[in-house]
């Protein structure tokens, strides 16, 4: 057996950069990071042949002094943190103090800096961890950082690079998460000596257009929540607009960006019954939070977090976001550029618009009518309040005389007919509205049962014999830790075996051979989320399935009294522009659209 011996420091270093270096984009993510930790407002990139032949970082930063410019090359060496607990506030990007000497170490390194301290800039080296003594230099102001031939000396890690393009693509990557981090800081990047990016606003909306186009600004909703020790700010996409760049996905904490599960599934969860199945969901997203209540050391990249209280973090994105997805309060297009000049976000105000935009739930601010959950709810019936007896639904020419606020009333107008068994057409003073009257009814029945469950009133069905379901003992705990929420979702259950329990009673519209896998996903939920949040999310998945069936069919005739009450219900309901699956309800055709159509006036 060989004798334990203790490894070289260099030997060490290599070790530790296959955790922080994986490829070229990951050093150029902590070169970066440095630079911006140092305070620089301007930092420059070059990349050759995807980072792997060359890597170089210049910023205006305030450099490093001669004494300390070759400690930045040695291994746990930093000026982020001094002692243990400075790890339970951190404020910088960087604070372990081995990125570079891991760099170093895999590659050949040249760090030329200049500090108001010293008459002159100084330069040191690095050949696979071998550092040189410093050496006079010639730079202005600011430090500039050259990675060249990464993997040299470790050619097993090298051969698992990809093409430079590919490569080149990752270190793009970093770029654009680090200029959307730091709008204040101006960034470019060239490579192969070709201009690629560069970016300049100083406010995150054009900040973003610059880096990532206009498709997500231009459809998106803007979010700002919280506190000043909590807070979540940055645009989210409207549910109906389907995104052509399914990775748009961008979460910053305290500056830093992370994939973070927990925030991750409270984005999905407020979307769960307004996006379409399938769809992704785009965002730019800023989270600030008190330091103490987060360790960022938790990976050797640095890309994951964890938070002190998780299920708080949770419920407080999920509620910031569904507030706004229920508010109606969508950005308009043609306030985008006063809105992104206006506003220096993630640390700008929240501002308010004049809204152009039809949004019913921006008109209707009271809950849904009541008297709809009964029997005739269950027979797909359509109730509601009558629509104004003074008013004639096919003649809306005198509205603005009758009733000044006739269309702040009822922004649907009121039908004229029904086509094709599927949809209302109804006239409005904007012209003519089209309703998909199935979705349109589905999202009102749906929000009733929502309402209908939170006082406690969903039914449910006794089996006559009893559906048993395989657990674990944990599972098994979690399951009688939580048995007030499962009652409330119509679950009774007792125990039959050590590992097992009888499912005794369900909710009356679900199907008994969907008893076992949604059980099992349940307590799945449970153990992982905790109890509070399956109530949110596994209710709208059984109440959507009661809704859609309980949902007016296509082909039923309606009278036009049927179809002005379903007009008036969607006015007041929340969320009835999209049905609970995410496709829309209804869309407006106006008539200057119609006159260009028929070439009036041409």
């Amino acid at each position: 057996m060989p004798n334990i011996k203790p490894l070289s420091d260099i030997l060490i270093s290599q070790i530790a950069a296959g955790e922080v270096v994986e490829r070229p984009s990951s050093a150029l993510k902590e070169l970066i990071e440095n630079s911006i930790d140092s305070g620089a407002e301007e930092i420059n990139i070059s990349i050759v042949e995807g980072g792997i032949r060359e890597i170089r970082v210049s910023d205006n930063g305030p450099g490093i002094p001669l004494n300390e410019i070759k400690l930045a090359l040695s291994r746990h060496a930093t000026s982020k943190i001094s002692e243990l607990t400075d790890l339970e506030s951190i404020h910088s990007l960087g604070f372990r103090g081995e990125a570079l000497a891991s760099i170093a170490s895999v590659s050949q390194l040249n760090l030329s800096s200049k500090h108001s301290s010293d008459d002159h800039a100084w330069e040191i080296s690095a050949n696979g961890g071998r550092v040189s003594e410093p050496k006079p230099s010639a730079l202005a102001i600011g430090s500039v950082v050259t990675v060249s031939n990464l993997y040299f000396n470790t050619p097993a890690r090298k051969k698992f690079l990809r093409s430079p393009n590919t490569e080149y693509g990752h270190c793009d990557e970093v770029y654009k998460q680090a200029a959307l981090a730091n709008p204040t800081i101006r960034f470019s990047i060239t490579h192969n000596g070709k201009p690629r990016r560069r970016t300049q606003a100083d406010v995150i909306g054009m900040r973003i257009q610059e880096t990532l186009g206009s498709e997500l600004t231009d459809t998106s909703i803007w979010i700002n929540e919280g506190s000043e020790a909590l807070s979540i700010k940055g645009f989210i996409q409207q549910p109906a607009y389907d995104s052509k760049n399914k990775d748009t996905q961008y979460l910053f904490i305290n500056g830093r960006f992370v994939r973070d599960r927990v925030i991750s599934h409270a984005i999905r969860q407020a979307f769960n019954d307004v996006l379409h199945h399938g769809k992704s969901i785009s965002y730019v997203l800023f989270v600030q939070i008190d330091p103490s209540l987060v360790d960022v050391n938790v990976h050797p990249r640095k890309t994951e977090v964890r938070f002190r209280e998780s299920q708080a973090m949770h419920q407080f994105v999920f509620h910031a976001i569904e507030k706004k997805l229920s508010s109606g309060e969508w950005l308009p297009h043609q306030n985008i550029h006063s809105f992104f000049t206006d506003n220096a976000a993630p640390g700008g105000s929240q501002h308010s618009f004049s809204q152009t935009n039809l949004r019913l739930s921006d008109r209707y601010t009271q809950g849904p009518a009541s008297g709809f959950i009964g029997s005739e709810l269950t027979l797909g019936g359509i109730k509601g309040p009558d629509a104004p007896k003074q008013h004639d639904p096919k003649d809306i020419s005198n509205w603005s005389q009758s009733d000044e606020n006739i269309e702040n009333k009822y922004p649907l107008g009121f039908a004229l007919a029904q086509l094709s068994g599927v949809y209302i057409l109804a006239q409005n003073q904007d012209g003519l509205i089209i309703v998909d009257m199935h979705a349109a009814h589905e999202r009102i029945v749906y929000e009733h049962l929502k309402t209908a469950l939170e006082l406690k009133q969903i039914p449910k069905q006794s089996l006559l014999i009893p559906i048993n379901v395989t657990v674990s003992l944990g599972q098994m705990a979690a399951l009688h830790e939580n048995e007030v929420l499962l009652n409330t979702l119509g679950f009774e259950f007792s125990t039959s075996g050590p590992e097992s329990v009888a499912i005794r009673s369900i909710p009356s519209f679900l199907e008994q051979g969907q008893v076992s896998e949604l059980m099992l996903s349940v307590i799945k939920d449970i153990v992982d989320y905790g109890g509070s949040r399956v109530l949110e999310e596994h209710r709208n998945e059984i109440l959507s399935t009661l809704a859609c069936h309980s949902a007016v069919r296509a082909n039923r005739k309606l009278t036009t009294e049927e179809m002005n009450h379903l007009l008036r219900d969607m006015e007041q309901t929340e969320r009835s522009d999209q049905c609970n699956h995410g496709r829309p309800t209804w869309f407006q055709i106006s008539l200057s659209e119609l006159d260009h159509r028929f070439m009036r006036g041409q």
